[in-house]
């Protein structure tokens, strides 16, 4: 599995147009074979930070969605419009665990 991990910061004022925009794309991403799912957060540490996870299940997948129409549509959208900054990593998933609490626990 690979993780696309955005990290941005989006001008004074564009924020709503930003939020609609990431709407749309999610839409967009969700019917890429291979997508399998994104969050978004707000950086504690470094004010107006925002940071987007979005995971693929292969190099494959994510290729198809860096060639996806609305996404290139929406890159120079991005940098012309509504970002101040933005740094895009690309990692591989290595080892996953998981845990969770049952009821009778």
């Amino acid at each position: 599995m690979l993780i696309c991990i955005i990290e941005f910061k989006v001008l004074p004022g564009m924020e709503q147009r930003n939020r609609e925009m990431v709407a749309q794309l999610l839409v967009a991403a969700a019917k890429i074979d291979g997508f399998v799912s994104k969050e978004s957060f707000l950086s504690r540490d470094n004010e107006g930070k925002l940071i987007s996870l979005s995971y693929w299940r292969d190099a494959e997948a994510l290729r198809a969605w860096m060639r996806d129409a609305d996404h290139r549509r929406s890159i120079p959208i991005g940098k012309n419009e509504l970002f101040q900054s933005y740094t895009i990593q690309i990692a591989e998933l290595v080892r996953e665990k998981a845990w969770t609490r049952q009821e009778n626990e």
